[in-house]
């Protein structure tokens, strides 16, 4: 998960084999977006928010992977989790939420182990 490359998961080919990058969310980290960038909770929460919302419409031409960076050090303070769990809420209570898969990254690679040969982008068939 260090390639935040895609929304959707692909084979990296090294000479050591074969290995599968599963989305890391860049923008989607807290870190990134408070400590680096001097964000405030409420500002990472509506990139929660209106990510989740554009992914869901996007994803009804393919699949997609929507990934969050949390740091208990950063989101989990007390004054900062009002945000977090508001966004939060809104994903999990969206009305399309029969389309959402919640998971973690290890599940995304299990699936993705699990499709026919060919079917994740650069993977030999």
């Amino acid at each position: 998960m260090d390639w935040p490359a895609d929304d959707q998961p692909f084979w990296l080919h090294t000479r050591a084999g074969p290995i599968l990058s599963v989305p890391y969310p860049a923008e989607l980290n807290d870190s990134a977006a408070i400590i680096h960038r001097d964000g405030t909770a409420r500002d990472f929460a509506d990139m929660i928010v209106d990510g989740f919302d554009e992914m869901v419409e996007q994803c009804r031409a393919q699949p997609l992977v929507m990934t969050i960076s949390l740091h208990p050090f950063v989101m989990g303070q007390p004054f900062r989790l009002p945000a977090l769990r508001r966004a939060l809420t809104h994903c999990v209570e969206h009305h399309h939420r029969d389309r959402v898969w919640w998971t973690t990254p290890g599940a995304v690679a299990e699936s993705c182990y699990a499709l026919p040969a060919g079917t994740i982008p650069g993977e030999t068939p």
